[in-house]
Parts: structure tokens; C-alpha cells; sequence
């Protein structure tokens, strides 16, 4: 049995280690943010830690500058450790990308950014049979030169810089070429919806055209350009609310998401009574012909900016912005307001109510 003084001693002790774990969230006075560097102000001194690999380096300074330079020194001294195989018995990039995914992404994203990194694999297709050692940066600089600048080039960056900063901490190639590309800073553009008078041309437009009934449901439900499930929305309705249950592809889980649109009794109808249409389209197919459709009207845009539409249309027309958000399967209205709602001075909702005869849901 432990006596009341050892027992007092023991709580002592377990308090004093639990005070060491603590890290005072105010930085001193003139520091700046940096990462993995930390001040602790139960011994006044800073802490710097970072993982490379299995190894976990720990380095102490009086001032964060000097504790930077520090875990800097090892981290240098880590990494100059790691051993890279020799050529001959080198991997092929193709085998370790698809190790990577399987291992590090595959389990964690949803299905449209699988789809998204298999698109980017196969444009990678030069660099697959290269033993992994001789991917470098001259090599790397030398296929980008292939791809003219915008999102499409960013993407394959993206991905082959995370995959290649892998292969660098996993000891495959001798150094991490993105460290020394520069890479430009996406820019981000804002999809604006359609204006009234666009709405009006393309809704004229459409008249005569098979697809009408297509883009009429992207204007209607918000959906993004591959929530449109076209073999099986007839199985995703409530007939008797008029609801439609749609996949959300931007959970972010191991649970697929959905999202439930309420819809008007003629938006319900227009899906209801389009189910063999939607069957014989494919989203590629609908995205290509509805863009075929923009270019001769001179209109620029695409499918998804008939989600920012949406949101303007639904503005208009007074719907809550909180019914707004999730029908869009947006997580906070205001993510709805700054990205998807445009001013349009020519809208109204009675223009809207003329141009989509009810199709619209009114909460």
C-alpha cells in the first residue's frame, strides 16, 4: 500500500510533466508564424519538431530564429541519410504512382477526385515506364512544356508535385524536384451565373433541342456537372413529396454524402416524364453539346455556370438562404453568397416566373 506522502509525490510529478506538455498559444512579442516551431512558456524557450519519415526530430533554442536554424541543420542531416536505390534496381514511376494512390489518397477522397487523378495518370503517360530515380527536374520542366497554361495544367502540377514529394521522403529519387520549380499561384476565377438576357437566348435556343430537358434540370436543382446520375435519377424521386436524393461529391468522408432538392410538382414532372432521355446521356455528352450550344450564341460558359444560375435565379426569386445552401449541398449560406450569387439588375422574379413556368421550387 503506498503512503500518503509517496502518493502526494506522485501527483506532483504527474502535474510537473503535464505543465511540459503545454504550449502557450500567445507568441512572444516580434515572432512570426512559423511551422513546426513552437514557443513553451513553462521553461521560456522554443521547441521545433518535425517527422521525416519514421524518424522524429526534436531541436530546443532560446529564440525562434535560432530554433529554426537548428531544426533546419536536422532535418538537412535526415534526409542526407535516406538512401536511394540504384538505377538498375529502381521502380517504375508507373508502379510507385499507383502505390501512392492506392495507399495515401484512393482510401481518403471521394469518387469524383478518383476519376479526377485517373484523368491525370493517363496524361502522365510519357513519364511511366521511367525508373522513378530519373525523374527529375529538367524531366519534369521538359513534359509540363507539353501543356498549355490553365486549370487543366495546374491540376497534373498538383498531383505530380504531392506525388513526387512522396517518392522524394520515401527515398526513391535523390531530391525533390518541385523543390526548385517554380510553381504560378492559381488564380482563382469566379464562375458568373447567366444573365437574364443569356438565360432568355439560351432557353430560345433550346426550343427544338433534345437536350433542353437536360439543362433545364441543371437550372432547377443547382446540381453539379456529375451529380447527375442520368441512368438512375428516376429511382433517386419521392413521388410523393417531390423530392430528388442526389449524391453530394463533395463529402468528404468514407461515407458517400447525399443531398435531398425539393422540387416543384412541374420540376418533378419534368424529370419524371424525361427518364428514357436521361438514359441515352452520358454528363460528357450533355456537357459537349451544351457548349457547342454557348459557342453559337457567342456565350461564354459552360454546364457548371448553370450552378451559379441557380443560385442567382433562387436569390430572385426569395428562397431562404439557408434552404439555398442545402439544396446546393453547400456546408454555410455564406459560402453560397460569396461564390455563387451574382447581382443582376434586368432580373426580377417575375421575369424568372415567366421564363421557367413554375419550374422553379418556391419555399
Amino acid at each position: 500500500m503506498v503512503d500518503s506522502s509517496q502518493e502526494i509525490d506522485n501527483q506532483e510529478e504527474s502535474q510537473e510533466k503535464s505543465k511540459v506538455k503545454k504550449v502557450n498559444s500567445i507568441k512572444p512579442k516580434g515572432d512570426i508564424e512559423l511551422k513546426n516551431i513552437q514557443y513553451r512558456i513553462v521553461d521560456k524557450r522554443y521547441i521545433g519538431r518535425k517527422q521525416i519519415k519514421k524518424q522524429i526530430i526534436t531541436v530546443y533554442g532560446k529564440t525562434q530564429k535560432e530554433t529554426y536554424q537548428k531544426l533546419q541543420a536536422e532535418i538537412a542531416k535526415a534526409l542526407s541519410n535516406i538512401s536511394v536505390p540504384k538505377l538498375k534496381n529502381s521502380k517504375r514511376f508507373i508502379d510507385v504512382w499507383n502505390t501512392w494512390y492506392e495507399e495515401n489518397k484512393k482510401p481518403f477522397i471521394t469518387k469524383e477526385t478518383q476519376d479526377e487523378i485517373e484523368r491525370i495518370k493517363n496524361k502522365l503517360q510519357p513519364l511511366h515506364n521511367l525508373p522513378i530515380s530519373k525523374v527529375n527536374k529538367e524531366r519534369i520542366q521538359e513534359f509540363l512544356k507539353n501543356f498549355e497554361e490553365g486549370r487543366a495544367k495546374e491540376k497534373i502540377v498538383l498531383y505530380l508535385k504531392a506525388f513526387m514529394k512522396y517518392a522524394f521522403e520515401d527515398g526513391l529519387v535523390k531530391a525533390n524536384p518541385f523543390a526548385k520549380i517554380k510553381v504560378k499561384p492559381r488564380v482563382q476565377i469566379r464562375k458568373p451565373a447567366f444573365t437574364y438576357e443569356q438565360q432568355v437566348a439560351i432557353l430560345d435556343r433550346l426550343k427544338n433541342e433534345e437536350i433542353k430537358p437536360i439543362i433545364l434540370v441543371y437550372l432547377i436543382t443547382g446540381l453539379r456537372r456529375r451529380e447527375f446520375d442520368f441512368k438512375n435519377i428516376g429511382n433517386c424521386l419521392d413521388d410523393e413529396n417531390y423530392l430528388l436524393k442526389a449524391v453530394n461529391l463533395k463529402g468528404r468522408n468514407l461515407v458517400v454524402r447525399y443531398k435531398t432538392i425539393q422540387l416543384s410538382r412541374e420540376g418533378y414532372l419534368l424529370i419524371k416524364n424525361n427518364i428514357e432521355l436521361f438514359k441515352a446521356y452520358t454528363e460528357e455528352r450533355a456537357y459537349r453539346r451544351f457548349n457547342e450550344i454557348l459557342k453559337e450564341l457567342g456565350i461564354n460558359g459552360s454546364i457548371v455556370n448553370l450552378r451559379h444560375t441557380f443560385a442567382t435565379n433562387n436569390f430572385y426569386l426569395g428562397n431562404p438562404e439557408l434552404f439555398i445552401s442545402r439544396q446546393m449541398g453547400h456546408s454555410t449560406s455564406q459560402i453560397t453568397k460569396d461564390n455563387y450569387t451574382d447581382i443582376d439588375y434586368h432580373l426580377s422574379k417575375e421575369k424568372i416566373y415567366k421564363l421557367y413556368n413554375n419550374l422553379y421550387y418556391i419555399f
